[in-house]
């Protein structure tokens, strides 16, 4: 299986220079974690952007200044929170070698079939709902992936089967031999608080693309 766990937020991004398709780092929740997030997740929200490094903490607290709520940003969890995912856009920035970094974060979730990210490297961390699902590579069969066929054919052990935890940060490869991956059935149904964060041009490039589809041709 080429999968690794750690504990030390340091050893992140030295992902790039391994062979892993998995780095997962172990992460304890953060006291009053549950109830913040309860209160925002009545309003389905999805926000993207980019995040640069030097300013990390003020691009997010930008990014979200419309959506959170103005007397939920007021308490002091918000500014632990912010401050959170502002380190692990700074971890992403080494690992990648960038100064900045698209971001998402969003309540809804729904690739509900095992997938490979089209993506050279991606990070998650799931701040509230179950974590995303993945296969260790001596339980998927890749050929029924190529196949297209569907999940109970992908996975040849399901008791093998493996979780994201929540708040644990992850990083993995996508590409042809990437991990396999899907949303788990429980955030399928229900909200959950997702953060995802890519390679800078991420957002640019589908924001082109959608503009030339949406563009005449003459």
């Amino acid at each position: 299986m080429s999968f690794t766990k750690i504990k030390d937020i340091e050893k992140l991004s030295e992902f790039s220079n391994q062979e892993s398709q998995l780095i997962e780092l172990e992460r304890q929740k953060i006291y009053d974690a549950d109830s913040f997030f309860q209160d925002i997740l009545d309003e389905p929200f999805r926000v993207i952007g980019k995040v640069y490094k030097k300013n990390s903490n003020e691009d997010i607290q930008e990014i979200l200044r419309d959506i959170i709520p103005v007397n939920l940003q007021a308490k002091a969890f918000y500014k632990t929170w912010v401050s959170d995912m502002a380190g692990v856009c700074e971890i992403f920035c080494d690992t990648l070698k960038s100064e900045s970094i698209s971001f998402c974060l969003g309540t809804e979730r729904g690739c509900s079939r095992y997938h490979i990210d089209n993506v050279p490297m991606r990070l998650l961390v799931t701040y509230s709902g179950q974590g995303t699902e993945w296969l260790p590579n001596e339980i998927a069969n890749r050929i029924a992936f190529e196949e297209g066929l569907p999940n109970k054919k992908i996975v040849r052990d399901c008791s093998k089967i493996q979780h994201i935890n929540t708040w644990n940060i992850a990083i993995f490869r996508g590409g042809s031999s990437g991990l396999l991956h899907r949303t788990p059935d429980s955030a399928l149904k229900n909200p959950s608080i997702l953060m995802r964060l890519d390679h800078e041009t991420f957002w640019d490039n589908i924001l082109q693309q959608q503009q030339n589809v949406l563009t005449p041709q003459i």
